[in-house]
């Protein structure tokens, strides 16, 4: 799904006071991708050329200097492509403009016309498109390039960070959850796995407060298994697990519930071993910043799932 709407950036017809903005875009993109700019766009006659750029290459002969005649078409409101008609005479232009090479610079397509006819000229000189699509591709896979998007389109870049969020810069030192069994950084993985809280068996209810013994991150399946199968042995039962993902833990909404709920049991009286409040501390700083955020429109959905959960509401489930 695209993330750029390039119906953001003004039409380029209409004497609106912002009808250069697509050019002015396009001249920080190249500038971006780390063309040299030697002719700003402006009003007026242009020739057929709206910016000229020039490109450094450097080869076992030395440095070779690439002149670009910069074509901008913003068809974006009108969802038509772009046609011969649109770019006509483009060798002439590009010699006429003492270039080597031909940038088409779209907000939608090259039609199959045009792309025919750029086809056609390769070899007499050079021809690179940007479309939408390469466009977006390289602004959202870097952040001087969601800079830039973000100049140009605040709305879908506003959009598109709720729906991929990053953790919030709030510490020196990224957050890092490593397994307990096989080390691995869980915070980088899809999965992220899970935390148990391994709590002792009670025997009288009424004069025994909770007491919580270790607190463990782990890989979910079997780093998860092999640990609780040891803590079992060592402890010949004497303990039960409750568990949570820690992808739900990130979740803004699930995260304060989490928070609200150690701070409820800790005032009625569970207590915790030095080793797993310690643990507790570590997990809640390092998750923090990812929760630091808005939910997702997914999230959102996982949130309410959860919350149909009787027994998701009234805290986490212990197993023996």
């Amino acid at each position: 799904m695209p993330v750029l709407d390039f119906k953001e950036i003004p039409e380029a017809h209409k004497a609106t006071g912002l009808q250069d903005t697509f050019e002015l875009f396009s001249r920080d993109f190249l500038a971006f991708l780390g063309y040299k700019i030697i002719s700003d766009p402006d009003r007026g006659a242009d020739g057929g050329v709206d910016i000229i750029a020039e490109e450094k290459r450097t080869g076992v002969g030395g440095e070779t200097i690439i002149r670009w005649l910069v074509s901008c078409k913003h068809k974006a409101h009108s969802g038509n492509s772009v046609n011969p008609a649109d770019d006509a005479n483009i060798i002439d232009r590009v010699m006429a403009n003492n270039c080597q090479g031909f940038i088409g610079f779209y907000s939608t397509l090259a039609s199959t016309g045009l792309s025919g006819i750029l086809d056609g000229v390769k070899g007499r000189i050079e021809i690179q498109v940007f479309d939408k699509e390469k466009i977006e591709r390289e602004l959202v896979h870097s952040s001087r390039g969601l800079e830039i998007a973000e100049r140009y389109f605040p709305k879908s870049l506003s959009e598109w960070k709720t729906e991929n969020p990053k953790p919030a810069r709030i510490f020196a030192d990224e957050s890092s959850l490593q397994c307990k069994v096989c080390e691995k950084e869980l915070l980088s993985q899809d999965d992220k796995g899970v935390i148990t809280l391994w709590q002792r068996t009670r025997t009288d209810y009424e004069k025994e407060p909770e007491y919580i013994e270790h607190i463990f991150w782990t890989c979910r399946g079997n780093c998860d298994q092999a640990l609780r199968q040891y803590i079992r042995e060592k402890t010949n039962n004497g303990l039960i697990d409750g568990w949570e993902d820690i992808a739900d833990v990130m979740m803004p909404t699930v995260f304060i519930k989490w928070v609200m709920s150690i701070m409820n049991e800790l005032r009625s009286g569970t207590l915790y071993s030095d080793e797993a409040f310690d643990e507790l501390k570590i997990f809640l700083l390092n998750i923090y910043p990812f929760a630091c955020r808005h939910l997702t429109e997914k999230e959102k959905e996982r949130v309410q799932s959860l919350m149909m959960i009787p027994s998701y509401l009234g805290g986490m489930n212990y197993e023996g």
